[in-house]
């Protein structure tokens, strides 16, 4: 959730590898800390100050402005850290000095719940009332199996394609959303789109094959998990397998540019590659970063359906100094209204149901986007979106499959070998 770099983790990789950090989002590249949430001022001595931790800024700071003026006796202070770091520190700190408020990424949230007795039940400052609100698969990443409360969902990342109309005009290509949609309904074609793209342009089309990747594998009811989180599956779930072939055959239109690095966001403005699957937080950072293509870049819709891509919980740990207060502002910052507040804002779509049917929503159009109707367009996207199991080890297995086809990419190995080399580390370190 942010208007800069969106909160949402990644898989640690090097820049060189190209490939894209799976997870929902982008990270700061250095952890900081704000003083305050409105510019740096300093808590009052009558002030309650909210330690809270996150991975980016996650768009909140309006939002907590407007709380902070609402609730003079509440300073909000936000501690940025980068993803994977974020959430090593975090779990530490469970046992110690732990924050007031903290995110927890859904890929970290099986690991969490296995710790979940650590973190204040939020059902006891009234939670439990909202839950019918939000998506229940969303709401279930924040619920243990004993029923403890202990995160609220944030947002939901239905997947699009992103896609430079100007760059698909010089290549040849048609422009228009609903055209641009019809080239592509299966990943295949995708791929034959790009092929198509790089002989006419001689530019290519992805940043990297991570970004195939990511995609692929959410469009599924299982991943590297069974449905039921009983048993790993990587090795034979045959999504996971066509994930990886497909990532592998764009190989050649890939540009294997290191995401959240200074040339991805260049190539947001250079013609450095032409598209992106894109949630809807992805369009708060395009926009960020090429403010001057108003209507180059538009939105279509994805090959073979949607798929989700990101979502947090924001938790209040046990150890939480103000409880009832950091729980007061979850409720209150999490409401469908402030969720559709930051949509509207900032792009990040609504775990809230009432959003979906919500006619301002519905009919709300990006003039960045070429006046695309992405409230409507990504609604339609939610309803597509199946719920995977997200295992305890999620983040271990997402990283040795990135690094595998960083390997490839960077032309360190085969694809034979990379895979068998996933393999194996995943089957010493996962089992």
């Amino acid at each position: 959730m942010a208007t800069a770099k969106r909160y949402m983790g990644f898989v640690s990789l090097a820049a060189a590898s190209g490939l894209i950090l799976s997870g929902c989002a982008a990270t700061t590249e250095t952890s900081s800390t704000s003083s305050a949430s409105n510019g740096g001022t300093e808590a009052s001595a009558d002030q309650k100050v909210l330690q809270f931790w996150a991975f980016g800024d996650m768009g909140l700071g309006d939002l907590i402005a407007e709380y902070e003026e609402m609730n003079p006796d509440i300073k909000i202070n936000m501690k940025v850290s980068d993803f994977d770091p974020h959430h090593q520190g975090l779990l530490t700190s469970l046992d110690s000095a732990a924050p007031d408020i903290a995110a927890i990424e859904v890929g970290y949230s099986s690991l969490f719940k296995a710790v979940a007795g650590k973190f204040t039940d939020l059902a006891e400052y009234g939670a439990a009332d909202v839950a019918g609100d939000y998506l229940d698969w969303r709401w279930n990443h924040g619920v243990d199996l004993d029923g403890r409360i202990f995160g609220i969902p944030t947002d939901v990342g239905p997947m699009t394609i992103c896609y430079r109309s100007d760059l698909f005009a010089e290549a040849g290509l048609p422009t228009d959303r609903d055209e641009v949609s019809a080239l592509w309904p299966t990943w295949e074609d995708f791929i034959a789109v790009g092929e198509q793209y790089v002989a006419a342009t001689g530019n290519k089309f992805l940043s990297s094959t991570g970004y195939v990747w990511n995609a692929v594998k959410n469009q599924s009811t299982e991943k590297f998990y069974s449905a039921d989180g009983s048993s790993l599956i990587y090795e034979t779930n045959p999504q996971i397998q066509k994930a990886w072939d497909l990532s592998v055959a764009a190989t050649p239109i890939a540009a294997n540019i290191g995401d959240w690095t200074a040339d991805w966001n260049a190539g947001m403005n250079n013609g450095a590659y032409a598209v992106l699957t894109c949630p809807a937080w992805m369009m708060g950072y395009i926009q960020g970063q090429a403010p001057d293509l108003t209507g180059a870049w538009d939105v279509a819709t994805m090959p073979e359906g949607s798929g989700n891509w990101g979502g947090s919980q924001l938790t209040v740990p046990a150890r939480a100094q103000y409880p009832e207060e950091a729980a007061k502002f979850i409720l209150w910052i999490l409401s469908a209204e402030n969720q559709l507040k930051l949509f509207k804002a900032s792009g990040q779509f609504p775990s809230t149901l009432a959003a979906y049917e919500d006619a301002e929503l519905l009919a709300f159009e990006s003039e960045y986007f070429n006046n695309a109707p992405v409230g409507s367009i990504y609604a339609e996207g939610v309803k597509q979106l199946a719920p995977i199991y997200e295992g305890p080890k999620e983040r271990v297995i997402d990283q040795e499959f990135g690094a595998a086809l960083g390997r490839i990419a960077n032309g360190d190995q085969s694809e034979a070998d990379a895979w068998a080399e996933a393999v194996n580390n995943i089957k010493r370190d996962v089992g």
